[in-house]
């Protein structure tokens, strides 16, 4: 009887481990479609980072060269990634490479 008892308690507790809850999982610097129609050639580096915020990524071979990385994988879910690499020239925002 009390194997019986241990049994079920035992498979009950391993079935509820499927239904524990997965959080959503985000990594790097929130890239909106607001924020990057706010950038535009010409613009100084602290501009930039005033919209964008402190880059995750510098390229420590170039100053010129700044990535902003943002991910985000849903409890679960497929992760998805936006980047968007600017590069500068002297200080002043030169290109936009957005891939999102």
């Amino acid at each position: 009887m009390q194997k019986n008892l241990l049994a079920m308690l035992l498979s009950l507790l391993l079935t509820s481990c499927a239904w524990v809850h997965k959080m959503d999982i985000e990594q790097g610097n929130v890239i909106t479609p607001e924020m990057t129609a706010k950038l535009h050639p010409g613009m100084s580096l602290a501009s930039v980072k005033n919209i964008m915020g402190t880059p995750m990524l510098l390229n420590t071979f170039s100053d010129n060269r700044v990535t902003y990385v943002y991910t985000m994988q849903p409890g679960g879910g497929k992760m998805t990634e936006k980047y968007i690499t600017l590069t500068f020239q002297r200080g002043v925002l030169k290109s936009i490479d957005n891939r999102a």
